[in-house]
């Protein structure tokens, strides 16, 4: 598609510096990869090392903590669509999600409600591939209507106490990060009561299994449990029962 009024020479260029990684880095091992049931790690750096993972982060570029776009130009949201579109070619949705599927949803509150300590602490190296980050939202009873979440998030002095289960949780089995909704008022008060807070693979309490996805087996789908998981009240992202909002 060459509709001038959406793509222009900037997403020609990269479709072809894509198509040419997914090819060369990709096609010929997609198979073993997907059959290996593993999120490519490795192939997560690779793409890293490229410098265009911040693309799937919304806009604008977040250069005060990426730097520039190796490219040269500042991505709009077509550019983002001819990234994933590229790495789609290579025809397993587990290796497409297990690269691209937890930071494009994980990372973005992170670099836009984050306090600057843990946006400087998570984004460049999440950006750059050398760590993992994952959205975790969904819960054994509570999808679709993220207002009824039941996992919690009581405050204890400088810490939040966080208890409860996340299912489904892309990229959850190797994420070093967590981009965690949580309830901090009552199940009475749906979703004037959720908040977001970034949770790490390091806090104790924190534990994760492997759940087998038909067709998405790279994708490192994940079953979280937060057992008195102790949470710097900094890691909040954004305002405390504010998060509904954000997702």
């Amino acid at each position: 598609f060459n509709n001038p009024g959406y793509y222009n020479e900037t997403h020609k260029k990269l479709r072809q510096v894509m198509r040419d990684f997914v090819e060369e880095e990709i096609m010929a091992d997609v198979h073993d990869l997907d059959e290996k049931q593993e999120v490519p790690v490795e192939l997560i750096r690779k793409v890293g090392a490229t410098g265009l993972l911040p693309m799937l982060c919304g806009r604008p570029w977040p250069k005060k903590l990426v730097g520039d776009n190796p490219l040269g130009f500042e991505p709009d949201y077509f550019h983002e669509l001819v990234l994933i579109d590229e790495f789609a070619r290579c025809g397993s949705g587990g290796i497409l999600w297990g690269v691209a599927g937890g930071l494009a949803i994980g990372l973005p509150p992170v670099v836009k409600w984050a306090t600057p300590e843990v946006q400087k602490r998570v984004v460049p190296d999440v950006a750059a591939g050398k760590k993992i980050i994952c959205l975790a939202i969904t819960e054994p009873t509570a999808g679709s209507d993220v207002g009824q979440i039941k996992t919690t998030a009581v405050r204890q002095g400088d810490h939040y106490v966080v208890n409860g289960e996340k299912k489904w949780i892309t990229n959850g089995v190797v994420a070093d990060f967590f981009t965690v909704a949580v309830r901090t008022g009552t199940q009475e008060e749906g979703m004037k009561a959720v908040s977001l807070m970034l949770l790490e693979r390091t806090m104790p309490g924190l534990s994760t299994r492997k759940m087998k996805c038909s067709g998405a087996w790279s994708s490192g789908t994940a079953y979280v449990t937060f057992e008195d998981v102790k949470v710097p009240v900094g890691n909040l992202i954004g305002k405390e029962n504010q998060g509904f909002k954000m997702i």
